[in-house]
């Protein structure tokens, strides 16, 4: 069985080793995302203390991801390059920090848990949903677009190496 949940307090050191495992998966593959210190690691009590972490969990109790639903104006997102958002003054929910644990991956639960994140930001009220990831994470891109997102342009976070490929559903 697989579910979605608000992430709990008592989840966090799962969800750091999800996190964990995602970084290493990313300097695998040479990409700087997640890197020294900059990540979504940073943020996953800020995250529960909101009410905006998810985690993917199998069986009822293995958490295998873990991803935000960062509802109002992301800073990064205002100021979008080499493209435009669709309806940009629009209220719009984004997705941040998607990862599954290294024993889970390859297996098609980051489509399923992409699916279940549209479904709960739909379910709440938004029909405009926006992620970014790092220009080389071709295989975060895949998911991405598989989902029915659509390229918008390039952002660009206050970070090391922090230019982002945008990507937009709107429904």
């Amino acid at each position: 069985m697989i579910n979605i949940r608000k992430a709990e307090t008592n989840d966090i050191e799962k969800i750091l080793t999800v996190l964990e495992s995602g970084r290493i998966f990313l300097q695998s593959q040479g990409l700087s995302q997640w890197q020294d210190g900059y990540g979504p690691s940073q943020f996953v009590e800020e995250d529960i203390a909101t009410n905006r972490g998810y985690v993917l969990i199998l069986q009822e109790d293995i958490i295998c991801g873990y991803a935000a639903l960062v509802e109002g104006i992301d800073e990064c997102y205002t100021n979008i390059k080499d493209g435009c958002w669709d309806n940009p003054h629009e209220k719009y929910i984004s997705i941040h920090g998607v990862a599954i644990d290294a024993d889970f991956r390859g297996k098609g639960f980051a489509d399923l848990f992409m699916r279940g994140l549209i479904e709960i930001a739909e379910s709440i009220g938004y029909r405009d949903i926006r992620i970014d990831t790092h220009p080389l994470n071709e295989i975060m891109q895949k998911v991405i677009l598989r989902a029915g997102f659509v390229y918008r342009g390039m952002v660009e976070f206050a970070i090391p190496d922090g230019k982002r490929r945008a990507y937009q559903l709107s429904r």
